[in-house]
């Protein structure tokens, strides 16, 4: 069954990423942001996550402005770094076998528009690649090849020897920047196959890692269990909308404004959240309560001045609203 984009999660890593490269003038940065409901202060949160919708809706705009094969100008984008506790999971692990568990249990995590099944033989093993999401014929490829190139350069930091022996399967038309994928990858790359996937030999299993740091790798793992749990959890929708009022400098939005900036629907956010056991106004009521205490303990502001700062248009409103709060 495929997922609509609008209800997957999906981190805001690859967002900034994405903006900081191709964004280099004011005009490109607002093309690259143009309907995606993405705004500075989201930007700036560093807890927070945006949909898989405000994602595409972006690589849908660097694509329009630099071309199909807009992923192959900065292959370096998608190196191990930039794939969070994915990435150091998968460098930190004690083994291949490890990394490819790594990439199969969690990848997800990190690129929620697939899932990903391992088969292994006693010559070579395969990694496939089952879309979750349905993207046009452009879209899926720009992301298998991004998907593919940070596969690559996480096994090459791993493994000494060339790779010439991984090869690379796109459920696609061989497109024109093909040569420039085969410049990344190596020519080991198949297009017009019956599904995306990677093929490597089932020896590569048993190689250790130069870097495996056991620590290191279960702070990871702790990290990617976790962002597993919020992902599947009836309640990750609150939790998104909570870091998200606290994101804004007066704590409000309105349940429409919310359901845009989440990648829902109005009355699938009114559900989910009553299935989370709140509601969008306990949740900003919530907000609102937290920082007038703060304020109010750090004694700075006068009364009208702390009504102003949480977007009261009256004093009374703020002052009915405080008795409400810190009764007795």
């Amino acid at each position: 069954m495929l997922e609509a984009p609008e209800q997957l999660p999906a981190p805001l890593g690859y967002f900034r990423l994405v903006l900081r490269c191709f964004g280099d003038t004011p005009e490109r940065r607002a093309a690259i942001l143009d309907g995606t409901g993405v705004t500075d202060e989201i930007l700036r949160d560093r807890t927070a996550d945006i949909s898989l919708f405000q994602q595409l809706r972006q690589i849908e705009n660097v694509a329009a402005l630099f071309g199909d094969d807009w992923a192959l100008r900065a292959p370096e984008l998608w190196n191990p770094p930039s794939h969070g506790p994915l990435g150091v999971a998968g460098v930190a692990a004690p083994d291949i076998a490890a990394t490819i568990d790594v990439i199969v249990q969690f990848g997800f995590v990190r690129g929620p528009y697939y899932r990903i099944s391992l088969r292994r033989g006693p010559r070579w093993s395969q990694m496939d690649y089952r879309l979750t999401v349905d993207l046009d014929e452009r879209l899926g490829r720009s992301m298998m090849e991004i998907c593919f190139i940070g596969v690559r350069a996480g096994i090459a930091s791993i493994l000494p020897a060339p790779l010439t022996e991984l090869h690379f399967f796109f459920a696609y038309p061989e497109p024109k920047h093909a040569p420039r994928l085969r410049a990344i990858l190596g020519e080991n790359v198949t297009y017009g196959a019956s599904r995306n996937a990677i093929r490597f030999p089932t020896a590569w299993l048993g190689l250790q890692s130069p870097f495996a740091d056991a620590a290191l790798y279960g702070v990871a793992l702790r990290e990617l269990q976790a962002a597993k749990a919020r992902l599947t959890a009836p309640d990750g929708l609150r939790d998104r909308v909570e870091r998200l009022l606290q994101s804004l400098p007066a704590g409000r939005l309105t349940e429409g404004e919310v359901a845009r900036l989440t990648g829902v629907s109005r009355r699938t956010l009114v559900r989910r959240l009553s299935e989370a056991g709140a509601s969008y106004r306990q949740l900003v009521d919530a907000e609102l309560r937290a920082r007038a205490e703060r304020l109010l303990q750090a004694g700075d502001l006068s009364h009208a001045q702390i009504a102003a700062a949480l977007g009261y248009t009256e004093s009374s409103s703020f002052s009915r609203a405080r008795r409400r709060w810190f009764r007795g």
